[in-house]
């Protein structure tokens, strides 16, 4: 009878003891999720390819209440899309998850550091913050939508140009006051001879040296031209497979040429949402090369493009009459009407 009543006395004590821990857990999780806020902060418009780069995020906790083990988990679309990258810099891979503690009125800041794989307009696909209790009885996820997750802007990677070695008689429409190479009063230096033509040989410099010695002049630039990018092979509608090698290449001609002062045009074979030709004209501020790149970071290998022979018709026929065009890509049929230079094929 007594043992009875001690085991009844256990169980009602037992059970009292779980309801308890049970109400307290969930007014303990209920108070603390509405106290846990997150931010995101990374500096920099825009990131290269293959880029490392830190994102900075932030929790607070509001509540007077610690909050214990809070796991974070980040996921992106692909490990070809970004890519999280782990404490050594060298693993790495599409999901990424931490934990850490809370104190009570207290801010943590958590570094990430990300590489964008593909150039484009990158987001996250998934944030969660999972949240438990002390006892670890009852677990909260709070899941954020798309528009509360950070853009991250991956752009073409964008290479050193040291020279375009554009062929002096098709440099442009700039006036010179002399020849290019039979004046001497644009000589500006002498260098080693490289089979030059006879006349551009130094024959002062060549005496004091004992070796042949060349003149090197004035560098006549041209400073109007039109970069037209065209990414479609041989087969009219297929895209080439040095795509995204051709794009990197037009950023880098474009920063290279307005670095240097000339006015630039791009014409890219892509149709746009308006049914017209890809285009940006005067590009010759940074407000323009950056619409540029991220132009480019954003062209859509499922989009829309013309024939070869359909876009060099159009390209030609509208482009400004005074610019030099410069083919990037499968170049045109030749034209004997039309004077253009292909600096990558």
């Amino acid at each position: 009878m007594i043992g009875s009543l001690m085991d009844s006395d256990f169980v009602v004590f037992f059970s009292a003891l779980v309801l308890t821990l049970s109400v307290f857990s969930s007014a303990y999780v209920g108070v603390i999720q509405n106290k846990v806020s997150w931010k995101h902060k990374h500096y920099g418009e825009y990131t290269s390819v293959d880029e490392p780069f830190d994102v900075f995020i932030e929790l607070k906790n509001d509540s007077v209440l610690p909050i214990f083990n809070v796991k974070i988990n980040m996921e992106s679309k692909s490990e070809e899309v970004l890519m999280f990258v782990g404490s050594d810099r060298l693993a790495g891979g599409s999901m990424y998850s931490f934990s850490l503690d809370l104190p009570p009125k207290s801010q943590k800041t958590v570094v990430i550091t990300m590489i964008g794989t593909g150039r484009g307009h990158h987001q996250w696909t998934r944030f969660t913050v999972l949240l438990q209790d002390p006892l670890k009885l009852q677990t909260q996820c709070l899941e954020y939508c798309e528009d509360e997750l950070p853009i991250f802007k991956i752009i073409p990677k964008i290479k050193s140009i040291q020279d375009l070695k554009l062929r002096s008689f098709l440099q442009g429409f700039k006036q010179t006051n002399h020849s290019f190479y039979m004046d001497e009063t644009t000589v500006v230096g002498t260098k080693e001879y490289e089979h030059e033509s006879f006349r551009q040989i130094h024959w002062i410099a060549t005496a004091k040296e004992n070796k042949l010695m060349a003149k090197t002049f004035q560098k006549v630039h041209g400073d109007k031209y039109t970069i037209l990018l065209n990414t479609i092979g041989k087969g009219n509608f297929h895209l080439r497979k040095d795509m995204e090698e051709l794009i990197e290449f037009t950023v880098s001609v474009c920063l290279y040429l307005m670095k240097a002062g000339c006015t630039l045009e791009l014409w890219v074979n892509y149709v746009t949402e308006q049914r017209e030709v890809l285009k940006l004209e005067n590009v010759n501020d940074r407000n323009q090369m950056k619409k540029v790149i991220s132009i480019l970071a954003t062209l859509n290998p499922s989009g829309n493009f013309m024939s070869t022979d359909h876009f060099y018709k159009v390209g030609f026929s509208i482009k400004d009459y005074s610019t030099l065009p410069l083919i990037i890509g499968t170049p045109p049929l030749e034209e004997k009407r039309q004077r253009w230079i292909h600096i990558k094929s």
